[in-house]
């Protein structure tokens, strides 16, 4: 039946609603001939969003500030919190903070970071001699959707690698939906995992910048349903590969059947001309062995003919040619058969080469061969394979010993090794890369990123997210990182320096109410503050005059945040100051509350060419409204069809709109 038939028929049915018909078009235009389908299962913190927007917020109390190899500390006496309002005592008890409480003015907060604000923008010498940034990092504690939700707002198009290790949904109780496990009996075991990662995934590739790639742990359970849900997501032609990666290092002799040895890392890219770079590998000085005086460098020779396969005259019929000898004979690429063969060059690239003294001629038995001269190269480079080998990536086991190198012991069973980590982070971005693990666990990800950074003098961000079930955020993955940027002592009683010049900050996840009111929106702008200094990565104070305004300064960043706009004369007259006392290398980022789009364009006139102004909370309305579920409507919008900033919903695209509006 055609399609577009059977949707005009629908349109034209009597008696049922507009969401009914609405519906109705969406199941037609979803129906699929090839590919998953699942039977989507609602998520209680999916739910949540439909009446509450996601926010970000510190506990500052657990700020960690990188100093000196083996001399860190946690910032104990860190910045005093600017959010209005977050009782940081009664977190844990509520959805949605409050706003009204007295904030700490500007003042104290001014001077008890002055020690600190050196910190932030100083180098920082590693223990190889290597000098770089420093470099912060974010954990955030909550509902990964959620706080994926958050993210849109301060890292769309910015993470370039995503490394995550979900659920394998074993059916052994390593999967939860809904606060319950999801066991091996259940019928819709399958369809709860795609629903909980396809919302995940859909977020995650937002998140992608235009060059990034994402690669997920997966055992047998999951794999093939996970292929095809990403094939779906991220395009059948942004598929990169299925790596092997060799988890242990010998066999369960208890196993029955098979002993897996096993797991799966699927990698996908965001965009078709995105690709992997390739591994530095030590070659072998055994096979690099002819030494040239001429050059001073070592080669090894191997036969201009080719061998393998298309190697016959009639596969490439034009690398058939004769080759003059030293002593005027012509050579053809005769097999040791008798069979026509041909050259691995073109007769323009063999002559390019053999004046660049790359070919030498050899007689063997009355006959000549032409050599072709590799040179062994200082940093030689290959394509990384599919086989992951434990002996060069880790292995469960190494992995298990690393945290309980930290730690002394720990209960967990199923980390991740950093070299694994540090082959992903090598292989999938650049020094300056940053990096996203939303199903962070043991923290694996940040440790390989601080590590990596170490050895090559980069500046990777890493944002972790896990919830803090069994008290893995708290007791795992902020501590583990902690120890390793303040440095620790082993399970062998030695101490092993930090990892300085790496700041941390622990945030938790919090909701406002999505209602676009004129009381929400002023409550959405004031606990925007961490998303803010997130996405402009700029968290040092500088002192103001009033709550109402709040400026970060960091290296050649500068951050203003107008929280009312009965405060824009003044905003203006401070950053008037601001710019006369030291002229900003780049526009400052000015974020001004406006109950709607206008950011006051006009009353910056005077300063517009040295700031960059945004509306609040508008911008992230706008971030979130793609990746929101639909919202429910008010009595009074159902009863006029209309929404609450005026738009006509009445029409077979409501559901839509709905969707993209907060």
């Amino acid at each position: 039946m055609n399609k577009h038939d059977l949707i005009q028929k629908v349109k034209d049915l009597d008696g049922i609603s507009q969401d009914e018909r609405a519906y109705l078009i969406d199941l037609i235009n979803t129906k699929k001939k090839y590919g998953l389908v699942w039977e989507d299962k609602p998520e209680d913190v999916e739910e949540t969003l439909r009446t509450h927007l996601p926010v970000l917020q510190e506990v500052p109390e657990k700020r960690i500030t990188g100093l000196r190899d083996g001399q860190n500390r946690q910032d104990k006496n860190a910045v005093q919190d600017l959010r209005m309002g977050q009782d940081r005592q009664d977190l844990k008890k509520v959805s949605t903070p409050t706003l009204f409480d007295a904030l700490p003015t500007a003042e104290q907060d001014f001077e008890k970071d002055q020690s600190e604000s050196n910190i932030h923008s100083s180098t920082h010498t590693f223990g190889n001699g290597r000098r770089s940034a420093s470099v912060n990092h974010s954990l955030i504690e909550g509902d990964n959707l959620h706080a994926l939700t958050a993210l849109t707002f301060t890292h769309e198009n910015k993470i370039d690698v995503i490394y995550i290790d979900p659920p394998y949904n074993t059916g052994n109780k390593d999967f939860k939906y809904n606060d319950s496990f999801v066991d091996k009996e259940d019928a819709y075991r399958h369809s709860k995992w795609l629903s909980f990662m396809d919302k995940r995934l859909r977020i995650a590739k937002r998140l992608l910048s235009d060059k990034g790639v994402i690669f997920i742990s997966i055992d047998d359970n999951e794999q093939a349903q996970l292929k095809m849900l990403c094939d779906e997501v991220f395009g059948e032609e942004n598929f990169l590969a299925n790596v092997i990666w060799q988890k242990v290092y010998s066999p369960r002799m208890d196993a029955k059947g098979f002993s897996v040895s096993h797991d799966y890392v699927v990698t996908y890219r965001k965009n078709p001309n995105t690709n992997i770079r390739k591994l530095s590998f030590e070659q072998n000085s055994k096979q690099f062995s002819s030494f040239d005086k001429n050059t001073g460098q070592f080669y090894r020779a191997r036969s201009l003919r080719k061998d393998g396969s298309n190697s016959l005259r009639e596969d490439r019929p034009n690398l058939f040619y004769p080759i003059i000898s030293p002593d005027g004979q012509e050579v053809f690429p005769i097999k040791p058969d008798g069979k026509e063969g041909n050259w691995r060059w073109s007769q323009e690239t063999f002559l390019k080469n053999s004046k660049e003294g790359n070919v030498e001629w050899i007689k063997k038995n009355g006959k000549w061969d032409i050599l072709v001269k590799q040179w062994k190269e200082d940093d030689a480079q290959m394509p990384p394979p599919t086989l992951w080998l434990n002996t060069e990536v880790g292995h469960n086991h190494e992995a298990a010993e690393e945290i309980k190198n930290v730690f002394g012991e720990t209960s967990l069973s199923t980390p991740k090794p950093t070299r694994l980590l540090k082959r992903i982070l090598e292989i999938g971005g650049q020094k300056d890369s940053t990096i996203l693990d939303f199903f962070a666990g043991s923290g694996t990800t940040l440790h390989a990123t601080m590590a990596l950074n170490a050895e090559d003098g980069g500046r990777r961000q890493c944002i972790l997210v896990t919830n803090n079930e069994n008290n893995i955020c708290e007791e795992v993955t902020y501590e583990r990182n902690k120890r390793v940027i303040e440095g620790y002592t082993n399970a062998k009683g030695a101490y092993v320096a930090g990892l300085g010049g790496n700041h941390l900050r622990y945030y938790k996840t919090a909701t406002v109410e999505r209602e676009p009111s004129l009381r929400n929106k002023r409550q959405l702008t004031r606990l925007a503050t961490e998303l803010l200094c997130i996405k402009e990565d700029c968290y040092t104070p500088r002192a103001t005059t009033d709550t109402a305004l709040q400026a970060y300064e960091e290296q050649n960043k500068r951050l203003l945040l107008v929280y009312d706009d009965a405060m824009i004369d003044e905003a203006l007259a401070y950053l008037k100051t601001w710019l006369s006392e030291s002229p900003a290398e780049s526009p400052i980022k000015v974020y001004v509350f406006s109950n709607g789009q206008y950011p006051y364009t006009e009353d910056f006139e005077e300063v517009l060419p040295h700031i960059t102004l945004c509306a609040l909370p508008d911008a992230i309305y706008k971030a979130y409204q793609h990746v929101l579920p639909k919202r429910e409507k008010t009595k009074s919008e159902q009863d006029l069809g209309m929404g609450q900033d005026g738009q006509d919903y009445t029409g077979l695209n409501k559901n839509l709109v709905y969707l993209e509006n907060p």
